[in-house]
Formats: structure tokens, sequence, C-alpha cells
């Protein structure tokens, strides 16, 4: 019977966290990236977004913006370019070299790997990147990146540990939507 009593009390305090935990779940909505024409799905009711709009050596325009919940941060990069892409090629090599320097940026040490061939359904132009992080700082990260024929976008999620519900951290990554 001792045993019995145990068990429940284990399941009730499982339950309550569980139930915290739930109540914690980012509701994400979707979010226009200044005025770049594009939308990324992200955290509602966190910190308030703005999005800072510089540009790069070529003249191409460059969107950064970032949400912090809790102890995570969902951050995107998005750039319009100055030249069309025009293949599936060019747009392959133009994200890689850009997720290869935002690697040396960030001092990633330890990398998952570019994982190819993914795809959105509202852009059936547009190549998608997946690859996941971890900095000098052991940080982790998620990151995606989508490149179509003008714009190239990379969504992150890091934080100090790898995010905790994997279907926000895929509705997010999977979320962006071009002009």
């Amino acid at each position: 019977m001792k045993k019995f009593s145990v068990f429940v009390i284990v399941a009730v305090y499982s339950t309550m966290a569980w139930a915290q935990n739930v109540s914690k779940v980012p509701r994400l909505s979707k979010t226009a990236i200044s005025n770049s024409g594009c939308y990324a799905y992200l955290p509602k009711g966190s910190s308030e977004i703005t999005f800072e709009t510089t540009y790069s050596p070529d003249s191409a325009k460059v969107f950064t913006g970032e949400v912090v919940d809790g102890n995570h941060h969902f951050a995107i990069i998005v750039v319009k370019l100055t030249q069309k892409l025009t293949s599936l090629e060019e747009k392959e090599n133009l994200l890689t070299n850009y997720l290869d320097h935002l690697r040396t940026s960030f001092e990633v040490v330890q990398s998952a790997g570019y994982g190819k061939g993914h795809h959105l359904e509202s852009a059936p132009s547009a190549i998608g990147m997946i690859d996941y992080w971890e900095d000098k700082e052991h940080t982790k990260w998620a990151i995606k990146g989508w490149a179509d024929n003008n714009i190239i976008a990379v969504l992150m999620l890091y934080g100090p540990v790898e995010y905790p519900i994997f279907n926000i951290q895929q509705m997010f990554l999977d979320g962006f939507r071009f002009q």
C-alpha cells in the first residue's frame, strides 16, 4: 500500500509540473518584418519586436529583429538581394555562404551540418537549409535559412538549452513567408 501511495504522490506532482509547463507554451502570431513584405510567426505577448534596417556592403537591405521568450531568443535576419538569384545552385551557394558567415560571427564550435532540401508550400521556388549549433558559450541554436529569387532569410532560435517545445520550434523555423 505504501508503494501505491508513493506512486500516486509522484503522479500528482508530475501532472502538476507538466500542467505548469503547458501554460508557458508561447502563442505564435504572424508578424510583419518591417516593410520588407515578408512575415514570420513569432511569439505573441512576450517582448515587443522592432526590426532594425541596415544595408550590406553591396547595398542589400537587411532587416534584423529578435523576441525574447523566457530563456530563449527568436531571431530573424531578412536580406533583400540586389541581384536576382535564378538557379537552385545560386540559391544554395548564397545561403550556404551566409550561414557559414553567421556560424563564424556567432563563434559556433559544434554544428550538426546543413540539412538541405527543405521547401515551403507557400513559396515553391524557395529552398531551405537547417542546422543545429553550439557556440563557445554553450548556447544551443536551431537555425533555418530560406532563399528565393530575391530574398534570403535566416530564422534562429537559441538559448542556454535546446528549445523544449519541438512543435513551436518547427512552427517558427518553417513559418517564414516571402512577399
